[in-house]
Formats: structure tokens, sequence, C-alpha cells
């Protein structure tokens, strides 16, 4: 898998006060129009369920067959398609291979497990049947999308023989794909499915360079000879060339985004421990009720890159020197940070802070192959 270079990651929250739905959909659509007119080089969409105050994105597959119209250059993908909420893989296997053929080279996929109790609850899925739904999922999207044929009976999917259309032109084993990471049980499903992994910064990095090595011993191990492809991992970033300005906004909205994220996954909560895949959360949980909401949102926000360009280029350095080959797909919108400011940041990174990343990923990419 070629390298990803750096790119954007959407959220689609819509805290905006005077913003629609509809209106805020149309201002997202413009910021990845202006992601490809200022060269960036992929945008990756989440999905996301009923809760605009942290996401509203309940099909990204759909977006992105618009956006694929209205673009000719960027890379476009879902990140990521969350598996157990579709009680279909067959479905989802249409979907992407039709968005396949419509953006060729240009596709992305990634998939993710998801960990909203509220959106398992309004699906009626029971959340400690995730892992088995998602591994098995997984498995046989990627089988349809080698073969064109959907056959499987496993404990939650039963489909008999058919054959889908359009028929896929090519899968995603061999030219590689994505999977959410966020925990340690996560990274090592991701590698066990051949799957780059990617996440979302929300730790000092040291904690997420041992995450990234776990995974690609457990890759190395179970594909052996086969490219790891580079991580992708997410930020939450401001950027501006003053650099108290850049720490006021960034402070600001960074702030206001953990705390919607706290709400919406009651990352605070004592559940975690007992739904069945997701005891690595709780460990997280007790940390942040025993630190403080204070002291653990400044812990994000100190985590992520944002500042001025010479401020989020040192910082990918470091990274990129400590872990290797990672890509950045930078949020850029989020907790109602009005667009004239995202558009400025956004317009910064494409100009002084990608083209510099892009130098250390070839610089990693290189030494990985010596």
């Amino acid at each position: 898998m070629a390298i990803a270079g750096v790119g954007l990651q959407f959220i689609f929250q819509n805290t905006h006060s005077d913003l629609t739905d509809a209106e805020m959909m149309m201002k997202e659509t413009g910021v990845v129009l202006a992601a490809e007119k200022h060269g960036m080089d992929f945008c990756m969409l989440p999905e996301h369920h009923f809760n605009p105050n942290y996401s509203m994105m309940p099909d990204s597959m759909q977006w992105l067959s618009y956006l694929a119209g209205i673009t000719s250059k960027i890379k476009l993908g879902p990140g990521a398609i969350i598996l157990p909420w579709w009680d279909n893989p067959t479905r989802v296997a249409e979907k992407i291979a039709m968005l396949d053929i419509i953006l060729g080279d240009r596709m992305m996929l990634a998939f993710g497990r998801g960990l909203a109790r509220q959106e398992y609850k309004a699906f009626g899925v029971d959340m400690g049947t995730s892992r088995q739904r998602f591994d098995q999922s997984a498995e046989i999207i990627l089988d349809i999308l080698d073969t064109g044929i959907a056959e499987y009976d496993t404990e939650f999917f039963k489909q008999t023989r058919t054959e889908i259309h359009p028929a896929p032109v090519r899968g995603f084993r061999e030219r590689g794909f994505w999977s959410v990471a966020m925990t340690p049980e996560s990274g090592q499903a991701a590698a066990n499915l051949g799957a780059t992994m990617m996440s979302f910064v929300q730790l000092p990095w040291e904690q997420h360079h041992a995450a990234v090595e776990a995974w690609r011993e457990r890759f190395h191990e179970m594909h052996p000879g086969k490219p790891t492809g580079a991580p992708v991992f997410s930020d939450f970033t401001f950027c501006h060339e003053d650099p108290e300005y850049a720490k006021e906004i960034a402070t600001k909205y960074l702030s206001d985004y953990f705390l919607s994220v706290i709400k919406h996954y009651d990352f605070d909560g004592t559940h975690w421990g007992e739904t069945e895949g997701y005891g690595a959360y709780q460990a997280g949980a007790d940390a942040i009720r025993e630190a403080g909401l204070e002291a653990a949102c400044q812990g994000f926000v100190a985590s992520q890159a944002w500042g001025t360009p010479d401020q989020i280029i040192a910082e990918w350095e470091r990274r990129i020197e400590m872990t290797g080959p990672v890509a950045p797909a930078m949020a850029v919108s989020y907790a109602g940070m009005p667009h004239e400011l995202v558009h400025g940041s956004l317009e910064l990174i494409a100009e002084k802070v990608a083209p510099e990343v892009r130098k250390l990923q070839e610089r990693a990419m290189a030494k990985v192959a010596a």
C-alpha cells in the first residue's frame, strides 16, 4: 500500500447555533472541495448516528458517492464503516464495490467496531457481541470483494450463494485497507485481518507508539512479507501563524470537543468493564474519574498537534522519528468552530505543514526500505 500522505478526518459535529443540519452538511462539503483545491491527499468520513452534537454521518458511502462526482484528484474513503451496525454484510460489500468503481484509484476503505452505547441501543444490537460481529462481517465483506460471490453461514450472518453486481473490479486484501484500532484488542484484530491500523490521538505519543509496535509485530506474524502500510492518526488540530492565538482557539474548541466525546461515549462511566470486548476502556474511564475532568481535558488538548506550522511540523517530526511511517488525518472542523477559521487553518496546513510532513514520511519509508 502506498503511503497515504496528509489528509483530513471529518467529524460532522453540528454544535453551530446558526446552522441547520442541512446547512452544516453543505459547509462540510465545501471543506472537502477546499481540501482538494489546496492539494491535500485524502479525506476520510466517519459513521455516526442520531446525535448531531457529536456526529451526524449515517451513511458515509452515500456522501462519498456525491463527493466522487464533484472532485477529481483527492482520495476518499469511509473512516470508518462500523460493521456491527450493518446487519447484512452483502449489502455493505455491494456499496463498497459500486463506490470503488466510481472512485477507482482514489478509493480508500476502513472498518470500525464502534463504542457508543446509545448507537448500539438504537439499532437493537447487543454491544457485547460487537467483536464477533466485526470479525465475521469484515472477513465476509473482504471475501465478497475478492470473488464477487456472497455465501456465508456464521453465528450472526447468513447468506445463500449469490453474485453481486456490478461485480467488484478488484479486492482490497492485496491493495490494502484500514481498521480502527483504539485498544490493544482492536489492534490485534486489525493485524489479523491484514489491515493497516488507524486511530485517534488521545494519549501521549509514546503510548500510541507502543500500540503501533504491537500491531506491526502481530501483522508481520500473521502476514509475513506483506507491507503494513502507514497507520493513519487523527488529531484535532488548529493552525495559525500567531502562536498565542493558535493556543487560544485550539484550547477552546478542543476542550469543547473533548467534553462532547465524554458525553457521547459515557467515557467516564463504569459500564466498560461489564461489557464484553470493551474492558480496555475501563482503565481509561477510571483514570478520567481519578484525575478529574478538567485535568483529563488538559491532557487531551496537550496530546494533539496544533499551533503554528512549525509547531505542528515539529510534533509530526517527533512522532515519525519515533514510530516510522505514519500519516496524519487531521480533524480541522469540530465543536462549532466557525468555518472561516476552519478554512484558514486548512489553507495554512496545506501550504506549509503538509509538504514538510510528506518529506518526513518519504525519509521514513526510505529508512524502512533500506
